[in-house]
């Protein structure tokens, strides 16, 4: 078997400089239509509604509090500087157009597909076509859409170029050329800010043990130990910074929010890890969302056929490294687990519903491509280049047309939650996320009918009596709304909407005394609220008391953003009051 197959590219030729300029015109071709995409998911959340990445006097936050830090002070469990800095300098940039957000997304996405291609050429010698396919296959492989067509899963792909250019640099420093010890440097400056940017990346210490056990030059077992060891130990050493300062700001390493057992989730870890493997195969059926097949206890279909997959997976790769006398598919095996690893640990983590997601293959699918391209060079060793040249053209145009096809599906939210329905029609959240933008579009009736969907499967989700009694509140059906929403306030904790259109069915149906008691609570829990004033006014106004729904509109239209309706229902109360004092005059 080879002992290292990564020898110094000393220049490039005609053919890699302009296949490589190919494969990245491409892939922009892939991805040029996001560009009059919308913002969607959770952009509007962690971009579009978030001051934290509007203003530079939040920048040192960013390392002193986690991601989600603007919507509650929990711990949270991620923590990703140099991703919010990210967000804060396309904001600084482009503001809220999500043109020029979608196009260093894609910039970053063709950043990482040109590292990806350097690397193969680093562990594909010879000629540069098995490399060209290799970047082909990553800058186009529809599992990439959710992180390069969605602007805030431009985490992936950020993260990507950190690790893969830092591990380029190793290889680079492994090489001995001249300035080595500055691309070590150069390597472990990349580390961080890769570790920086996503917290999965720092496996990359584990890899390169992986690197340096497969490509080891003529050692004893004691020699390769101690040489690995010290180019190891300084990768450790960024990494165990990144935790230390991780664990300080989040208050711990991880917190679980599953509401799934772990003895459950355990026993689903070979479904999941089969359901990676078959998704990176064969990128069907795509979507935000999925319905994950949950197992307590040992199956054929749960746990056993899973199982099986993988044992297949690890004969094939033993027998494809003996067959090809080359540690290559055995490091690039390594590399797919080890860096899909940490996606096993979100799935312990995280909801039932949210356990797996495509984006997580990013950097596990670099694996696979590389994989492709060192078989392509196994398939056609000695094949006429222009054949080989014909094939990837082909290859090529087919990823084109499915990646454009597959990332149609996140211009906006409609679009994206209703594919997120029909991939996964026994996954609540898809549903949810549909219905709550059909309310957004003032299609209640529609969104009526998803909730009442979730409902019946889940009754005991508190978040889907909310929305459905926000969708019959603006249905007209006061009674329906005022009672879905005393079942959210008992399954789930009060939010500033949910007290304020329950007040106000109480309010629609004439129950006013009622409405107000429950207003006054929600103003006092939540005092700046817009809304509150104007709906408290409105119950006075019922009750008759004009003065105190005057004072109430003014308080409302006093704050930063209120009500538009508190302006007419103040002139009306004043109009009231003037007519009971005897002062009003029609002529006036």
């Amino acid at each position: 078997m080879d002992s290292i197959t990564t020898p110094e590219i000393r220049g490039e030729s005609t053919l890699g400089r302009i296949g490589i300029l190919a494969v990245l015109l491409a892939s922009y071709i892939g991805y040029a239509r996001t560009l009059h995409f919308n913002f969607a998911y959770d952009d509007f959340l962690i971009i579009v509604f978030n001051p934290r990445v509007h203003s530079l006097h939040f920048l040192w936050s960013y390392f002193t509090q986690q991601v989600w830090a603007q919507v509650g002070n929990g711990p949270g469990n991620l923590y990703r500087p140099l991703f919010m800095t990210w967000l804060l300098a396309n904001y600084e940039a482009f503001g809220l157009s999500p043109a020029g957000w979608h196009f260093t997304s894609v910039l970053t996405h063709l950043l990482a597909t040109l590292l990806v291609y350097r690397l193969a050429r680093k562990l594909i010698p010879g000629s540069p076509l098995p490399a060209l396919i290799a970047g082909a296959v990553f800058g186009l492989h529809p599992i990439h859409v959710e992180a390069v067509a969605w602007i805030s899963g431009v985490t992936e792909p950020l993260a990507a170029c950190f690790f893969l250019g830092s591990f380029l640099c190793f290889i680079r420093f492994r090489e001995g050329v001249t300035g080595s010890w500055a691309w070590l440097a150069l390597s472990l400056v990349l580390f961080a800010g890769a570790a920086f940017s996503k917290e999965t990346t720092i496996v990359l210490p584990a890899l390169i043990a992986v690197y340096e056990f497969c490509f080891r030059r003529d050692q004893s077992v004691g020699e390769w130990v101690r040489s690995s060891t010290v180019r190891i130990v300084p990768y450790v050493a960024i990494a165990g910074l990144y935790l230390a300062t991780r664990s300080s700001v989040l208050h711990g390493m991880a917190h679980p929010i599953s509401d799934v057992g772990l003895r459950t989730s355990v026993l689903t870890l070979p479904w999941v890890v089969s359901f990676y493997i078959s998704q990176t195969l064969a990128p069907i059926g795509l979507g935000p969302f999925y319905d994950i097949n949950y197992t307590n206890a040992v199956s054929t279909a749960g746990l056993l056929l899973p199982a099986a997959v993988l044992l297949v997976f690890a004969i094939g790769v033993l027998w494809w490294t003996r067959k090809s006398h080359s540690y290559v598919p055995l490091f690039l095996a390594g590399w797919f687990l080890l860096t899909l690893l940490p996606a096993f640990g979100v799935f312990l983590l995280m909801p039932r519903y949210e356990g797996v997601h495509d984006r997580y293959l990013y950097l596990p699918s670099a694996a696979f491509a590389l994989l492709v391209g060192y078989t392509w060079k196994r398939v056609f060793p000695s094949a006429k280049t222009s054949l080989q040249i014909a094939i990837g053209v082909l290859l090529l145009v087919l990823l084109t047309i499915a990646t454009r096809h597959q990332a149609a599906y996140w211009e906006n939210d409609l679009v994206l939650f209703t594919r997120a329905k029909a991939v996964a029609p026994h996954n609540p959240l898809a549903k949810l996320n549909l219905a709550a933008e059909l309310i957004r579009r003032g299609r209640f009736e529609n969104a009526s009918g998803e909730l009442q969907s979730v409902i019946a499967q889940n009754p005991q989700m508190g978040v889907a009596f909310s929305l459905a009694a926000k969708s019959a509140y603006f249905l007209g059906d006061y009674s329906r709304a005022e009672n879905y929403y005393a079942r959210s306030l008992q399954l789930s904790p009060a939010e500033p909407e949910q007290i304020y259109y329950l007040g106000l069915s109480h309010i629609k149906m004439g129950e006013y005394s009622q409405g107000l008691s429950i207003l006054l609570k929600g103003l006092s829990l939540w005092p700046s609220s817009p809304g509150y004033h104007y709906a408290i006014g409105l119950a006075y106004a019922g009750m008759g008391e004009w003065r105190q729904a005057r004072d109430e509109y003014k308080l409302e239209l006093g704050l930063s953003n209120p009500d538009p309706a508190a302006g007419p229902a103040l002139q009306q109360a004043q109009e009231r009051l003037a007519q009971e004092s005897g002062s009003f005059s029609p002529a006036r």
